[in-house]
């Protein structure tokens, strides 16, 4: 069922909103971010500069005034471009499980109120920066600044547009794998909903996404991996069952051929 930005609205609404991040940064020319994934929202303002970001093979040109609402457990790398700063007005959080999990591409607007949106940013970001008491001031403002962008979007079903070049079972497998990257099979189990023959669907996977299904899989585990080993008390045992591994030795040994470090160097 085609599900619109403002039908979806109405749930983000009904929900409660958790703050991790609210920050007001500004980056050097050549700043980049590679290879994120976050499972969290994340909603931008750009006040200065120019930001090339890309989520899931998909590039756009962020410029001040642009607004742009990143959903959770995505691909994305970003970096400034041109020979100024890049200065952003952010926020990191996350709402009711499965709200956004039809998400599966950024939102760009550049809206003709950017200062209405400013303003309710610093706000939050006021708020932030005093006692945990206005938690619910807060979680208003968001609200108040997510319903302000929603509302003025286009009234489009939130199902990508896909470029001529994009195979529909690519696009499939990717969010498939972001939803199911905990199976310790998944690649197996992918597979069996497929109708190209594996050896033609990695080609694919590889020529759309750069990298081959595997990598994109480890990528993913990797990352939820580092979340959870830095903001949960699990055991290491326990974060890799939870992303897919049946054997903590061998999760920690792609874990530091990954990042270079331990699991265990990653809590210190």
């Amino acid at each position: 069922m085609e599900t619109s930005y403002r039908s979806k609205l109405g749930q983000l609404l009904n929900s409660r909103l958790h703050f991790d991040q609210v920050r007001h940064e500004q980056f050097q020319p050549g700043f980049s971010a590679r290879s994120q994934i976050v499972p969290t929202c994340r909603f931008i303002l750009f006040t200065g500069g120019s930001v090339r970001y890309q989520v899931e093979g998909e590039d756009v040109n962020c410029e001040a005034g642009s607004v742009l609402f990143v959903p959770p457990w995505i691909w994305r790398e970003w970096e400034v471009v041109g020979d100024r700063p890049a200065e952003l007005l952010w926020t990191v959080f996350s709402a009711s499980e499965g709200i956004f999990q039809d998400f599966d591409h950024l939102i760009l607007d550049r809206p003709t109120e950017f200062f209405l949106q400013r303003l309710g940013m610093e706000r939050i970001l006021a708020l932030k920066q005093r006692q945990e008491k206005y938690d619910l001031l807060m979680e208003g403002e968001m609200k108040a600044v997510l319903a302000r962008f929603f509302l003025n979007l286009p009234e489009l079903v939130m199902e990508k547009k896909r470029a001529s070049d994009r195979h529909p079972e690519v696009d499939y497998s990717v969010r498939w794998l972001q939803a199911h990257y905990y199976v310790p099979t998944a690649l197996a189990e992918l597979q069996e909903q497929l109708t190209l023959h594996p050896d033609y669907f990695r080609d694919l996977f590889r020529r759309q996404m750069h990298e081959s299904p595997n990598r994109y899989l480890t990528t993913l585990r990797m990352r939820a991996a580092r979340y959870f080993l830095k903001d949960s008390v699990m055991s290491i045992k326990e974060v890799a069952a939870r992303c897919g591994y049946t054997d903590a030795l061998y999760f920690s040994r792609a874990y530091r051929k990954f990042w270079n470090h331990s699991p265990s160097e990653e809590r210190k």
